[in-house]
């Protein structure tokens, strides 16, 4: 089975202008407020958190994956549409919230819209023998450069990921691949923050007609999938 990480379509027929966000409206101190919900990371939350709402360029589309790469209240979730929240809701019960947010377009609200909170990140559904991974490791003239290692399993990883946290270097999972007893459809990895869908429940998602979402192969890492060539193969230039 081969599983996709979903991202964000860099068409822009599909997002109707690029970036979609013009603007957010904040309800409170982005960076004092505990209740804001970029203080949550990736985490379950157990209060209503204050959440920010986007306004959307007018040549912007109402997508069922709306961008918000860099923006401040999106940085630990996605914001979806109800019929993408329903698909999700299908596949899974547990360890994941949804949290209403308002778009605007145009003066109108649309609020029919979701932040999607995923709380469960089990590295035991990851094959570490044939995942690639690297580390920015610190240079002594200063900068990094990254070096390829080599885990056999969990725990290895876990122990290598912390030797290089508490030196302030980062270990990055750059081609993963899924055991091949795992069963789920979606679920989340934590390193890098990949939304993991499989390929049956992508295709789903995809006769759905669900809008301003791409998938990326997990075995190809961010460098082969937009630099090398494989999402234009699949999805046209950007």
């Amino acid at each position: 089975m081969r599983y996709y990480s979903i991202q964000d379509s860099l068409d822009k027929k599909i997002l109707g202008h690029n970036p979609q966000v013009k603007d957010v409206i904040y309800h409170c101190d982005v960076w004092e407020d505990p209740m804001f919900i970029d203080k949550f990371h990736f985490e379950k939350i157990d209060i209503e958190p204050i959440v920010a709402n986007p306004l959307l360029h007018s040549k912007s589309n109402l997508t069922d994956l709306i961008s918000t790469n860099s923006v401040i209240g999106f940085s630990f979730t996605k914001l979806i549409s109800s019929k993408f929240k329903n698909l999700l809701e299908s596949k899974r019960k547990t360890r994941l919230q949804f949290f209403q947010c308002s778009v605007y377009k145009d003066g109108i609200e649309h609020r029919d819209y979701w932040l999607l909170n995923v709380y469960d990140f089990n590295l035991d559904i990851i094959d570490f023998t044939q995942t690639k991974i690297s580390v920015g490791v610190k240079k002594e003239g200063g900068g990094t450069e990254r070096k390829s290692i080599e885990v056999q399993n969990v725990d290895e990883f876990v122990k290598v990921s912390k030797i290089h946290y508490d030196k302030m270097e980062v270990v990055t999972l750059d081609k993963i691949y899924i055991n091949e007893n795992v069963k789920e459809d979606f679920f989340f990895i934590k390193d890098g923050g990949k939304y993991v869908v499989s390929e049956t429940f992508k295709k789903e998602i995809e006769d759905s007609g669900c809008t301003g979402i791409e998938f990326q192969p997990l075995e190809l890492s961010i460098n082969e999938w937009l630099q090398g060539g494989e999402r234009e193969k699949v999805y046209g230039k950007a």
